[in-house]
């Protein structure tokens, strides 16, 4: 096979994938997981080359790891009419840290090239059972056949969901009788003194369980196709999860009767704030400091900027998503570093020194999928922000993106609601900012006889568009960021000025004088304008006439555009666009357009408003058309004669 046929643009396939997950028991280690899996996939393209890499993740703690106790990795190539097999070396295979709690072995196949067949092969023990092995049943390129199958006794309760928009082939459930044998001796002795003996008994007890089976399969499994505005393919690809909810032995088990692990939000608030709290309210030798810091400072809404702006000003974040802080706010404030976890704990002790009320947020960045509220599970968390309360007003801080003011996440943690921990209980929260994100285009300009377009460029952004702009101000240096500004543009700037570049609270904003040489074609006597010298819609973002997942833009925006364009003498308007006026149910978008004419000067106005960070399926339709209005709207030309 050179081409896969029901997607000829695959670079490379999986032709089967196999999982098989069984608890076991063995008398000296008691219950343990088992996860088994073989997978082969064929290599069709240079670009599907980037499939002979893959990790295997292994949970540990302090005392246990996951052990791969079987791994067989093998290359098949054809060669000359014959299958050549080259297995890869032990050499081959490495182990990393991937967090506080997983390392990962990667793999990589040798002598891959297209038309390899890479086939995977391994077998993992584990004796953390509620670490039960999810399976996909899809990935970014197509499946023939993947199937996965279960074994659970029925001492063991797990909560399976499915996600994703993908028809099973098998879906079967069966309940069988199984056992496992139970090992014991048993010493005896009779008579005294010298004429006692020792006997030793050896028992087996057979012990017999109902087994659940499970097994699940799909067929001619389509890629999965990242559509724009969505969090991550993570939400939307095809799979079964598994959460272990309640274990359940009968008398004569170590620990008969039933043991809760999945609990409640109740519990996990509590676990958390019993590992954190303690960190945000302890920590008394911080107090000097924050004295220091504050100095003059009066007003609960001052304390809190400052401390703000000291965190974000002093301490780096080094990259790394948390939850749980692994240095105290002591040492982060030492070492000047730290993970967002640490990062944010800090700012929450130092809050709290300040007699700030302060409570951790957990969320879920967008990057690791959104939290079922219905599905009390912490390891849908892997980030903490701060909750301050001043007064009546609730602020959401995070110190580290310097580039964002009081009030707005980074845009990675717009993600549905966070959960609030505290002492006295647990509440949601929304994680939208309070600053509408927008941007404004003012031009004001004059069309010469020559072509060109002449006059200055105004721009103001607030929300996330200034915080990015601030950033690659700042990083690029003005000559850099001029660069990214006219790249593609046939734009001359002979002058520019950017006001609030340090003033992260206020927007940021750039006057430019311009010379444009586009958004002009000349045809005899007639000259067609394209009035959008920015804040154009090129094309629609949403090509595909139907669409399964949600378009999920992370927060509210608007887009403004205002021009202010003069024609030459001799000319005179022969056609302009006709006003429009486009809204969605419950105002969720609205643009408005509308051209003008006073004298010898144009005055373009368009608006667009998106209200909501998120669509759902069902108004996909009429989202994909509002924008094709809009794009065909502002490709709409002006039209020009030259007076005879």
């Amino acid at each position: 096979m050179t081409v896969y046929t029901k997607d000829s643009s695959a670079e490379a396939v999986v032709l089967a994938d196999y999982g098989e997950s069984s608890i076991n028991y063995e008398q000296t280690k008691g219950f343990q997981l088992t996860f088994e899996r073989i997978r082969r996939i064929k290599i069709l393209t240079k670009d599907g080359l980037k499939w002979a890499d893959f990790s295997i993740p292994l949970y540990h703690d302090l005392r246990l790891e996951e052990k791969i106790i079987y791994l067989k990795v093998v290359t098949h190539n054809l060669e000359n009419g014959k299958v050549v097999e080259t297995k890869a070396k032990t050499e081959a295979f490495m182990k990393e840290k991937y967090d506080a709690n997983t390392n990962i072995t990667k793999v990589a196949w040798p002598n891959v090239r297209e038309g390899s067949v890479l086939e995977l092969s391994y077998k993992v023990t584990s004796d953390f059972i509620f670490n039960f092995q999810d399976w996909e049943f899809q990935t970014t390129i197509p499946t023939r056949l993947t199937e996965y199958r279960a074994r659970i006794p029925e001492y063991f309760n797990y909560e399976k969901y499915m996600q994703g928009y993908v028809a099973l082939n098998v879906n079967e459930n069966q309940v069988t009788t199984n056992s496992f044998t139970i090992h014991s001796s048993e010493r005896t002795t009779t008579g005294f003194g010298i004429s006692a003996s020792t006997n030793t008994a050896f028992n087996q007890d057979k012990i017999e369980f109902q087994e659940n089976r499970f097994r699940w399969a799909a067929m001619d499994v389509p890629a999965f196709k990242r559509e724009p505005f969505i969090t991550t393919s993570k939400d939307y690809i095809s799979k079964i999860n598994f959460e272990l909810s309640f274990t359940k032995f009968p008398i004569g088990f170590t620990n008969p009767g039933i043991k809760q692990y999945m609990g409640s939000w109740e519990d996990i608030n509590k676990s958390y704030w019993e590992k954190v709290g303690e960190e945000i309210t302890g920590n008394n030798s911080l107090k000097n400091q924050v004295r220091e810091i504050l100095a003059a400072v009066e007003s609960p809404e001052q304390k809190v900027a400052t401390i703000f702006n000291h965190v974000k000003q002093n301490i780096l974040w080094d990259g790394n998503y948390r939850r749980y802080p692994e240095k105290s706010p002591k040492q982060i404030m030492e070492e000047k570093k730290g993970s967002s976890a640490e990062v944010n704990i800090l700012l929450a002790s130092l809050l709290e020194k300040a007699e700030i009320p302060v409570k951790p947020v957990l969320l879920s960045t967008r990057d690791h999928g959104f939290v079922r509220e219905t599905m009390p599970v912490s390891s849908q968390f892997n980030y903490v922000v701060c909750l301050a309360k001043v007064g009546d007003k609730s602020i959401l801080l995070d110190a580290t993106d310097k580039f964002l003011p009081i009030g707005m996440l980074p845009e990675r943690c717009l993600n549905g609601n966070g959960f609030v921990v505290s002492k006295e209980g647990f509440q949601w929260v929304s994680l939208q900012p309070a600053i509408k994100t927008k941007t404004i285009f003012n031009s004001d300009l004059s069309l010469k006889e020559s072509g060109e377009l002449m006059g200055s460029i105004k721009i103001d952004k607030t929300g996330y568009n200034s915080a990015e702009a601030r950033k690659s101000f700042i990083t690029k240096g003005e000559k850099g960021y001029l660069k990214t500004l006219t790249e593609g543009r046939s734009w001359t700037v002979s002058k520019s000025e950017f006001q609030n570049v340090e003033e992260i609270q206020l927007p940021f904003k750039e006057i430019h004088e311009v010379v444009i040489n586009e958004h002009i074609t000349e045809a005899g006597n007639t000259i067609y304008l394209s009035p959008f010298i920015a804040a154009k819609a090129e094309e629609n973002p949403f090509k595909q006439e139907k669409r399964i997942y949600p378009v999920d833009f992370g927060h509210p925006f608007d887009e403004m555009y205002l021009a202010k364009i003069t024609i030459p003498d001799g000319y005179t308007i022969d056609e302009l666009p006709k006003s429009k006026l486009l809204a969605l149910p419950g105002n969720a978008a609205k643009y408005s357009y509308n051209v003008g004419q006073s004298g010898s000067t144009l005055n373009i106005t368009s608006s667009l408003n998106i209200n909501k960070g998120l669509f759902n399926q069902e108004e996909y339709p009429i989202l994909r058309e509002f924008f094709s209005q809009v794009v065909a709207k502002q490709a709409e030309q002006i039209v020009l004669k030259k007076k005879q």
